[in-house]
């Protein structure tokens, strides 16, 4: 019996030792997963640009053409795939930014635009019933820029254009970043370049997921502007692969 005893005691203490491993694991498989997802996203949004102008796909969450002014721009938005009638404009699509992707059969499976690691509002679950009726309200689980400099210049205003984006430093689709339950990965983030290249931005410590607001009300594109900025300076930085 005490040979029993110890036995299950000394496997408890192996359980016990291995779970937080296999957590790790199973996390680190889950963001190359979602290192994937970024990959094909980014990938269909080029191609996309290839087959309209330069032109990276339209958002109503954005200023249009030619408009230097910053003002009404709700780039915390650009999560959202597809618009609610409620809110479409007249002439523009209920499908907005990476949901063209869709839209046009550049990606034709929902299940890309969403995290394995996510644990916020926004799983593909809730979603499900609307992506099969192509109806209501969409969001997902990457942000998209939809623009972006054409330099690191404080003075570069940002494009749409493919073509003039600086694509060696311009960071186009990440994970999201509306708010901090968006924040997939805890410790860091995938972020797309223009140059086609996938990143990893080292978040150890916290200190951009803490930048992040806690509810949608408190949302605003400044705090998510900083942040595509900072994968901008550090893609090709210490830290990122």
């Amino acid at each position: 019996m005490i040979d029993v005893l110890v036995s299950i005691a000394v496997i408890g203490v192996l359980i016990g030792l291995l779970v937080p491993s296999l957590a790790s694991v199973n996390e680190t498989a889950r963001r190359v997963v979602c290192q994937s997802n970024v990959r094909q996203i980014g990938l269909g949004v080029i191609m996309y640009a290839n087959d309209h102008n330069g032109q990276l796909p339209f958002s109503r969450y954005l200023p249009g053409p030619g408009v230097q002014s910053r003002s009404g721009a709700r780039s915390d938005r650009m999560l959202n795939l597809h618009v609610s009638a409620d809110d479409v404009r007249p002439g523009t699509p209920n499908w907005d930014g990476l949901g063209l992707l869709y839209s046009q059969d550049y990606l034709n499976a929902p299940k890309i635009f969403y995290c394995p690691s996510h644990r916020g509002d926004n799983p593909y679950s809730t979603y499900a019933v609307a992506w099969g009726l192509g109806e209501g309200e969409i969001n997902c689980n990457y942000h998209f820029r939809g623009e972006g400099p054409t330099s690191l210049s404080s003075r570069s205003l940002p494009t749409r254009n493919l073509w003039a984006i600086d694509p060696a430093q311009s960071s186009l689709i990440a994970d999201g970043m509306q708010v901090r339950s968006d924040y997939n990965h805890k410790v860091g983030v995938n972020f797309f370049r223009a140059d086609l290249t996938v990143h990893w931005y080292n978040d150890a410590i916290g200190i951009l997921g803490e930048r992040l607001p806690l509810t949608k009300d408190e949302a605003n594109s400044a705090t998510v502007d900083s942040c595509w900025r900072e994968f901008d300076r550090s893609a090709n930085a210490e830290g990122t692969r």
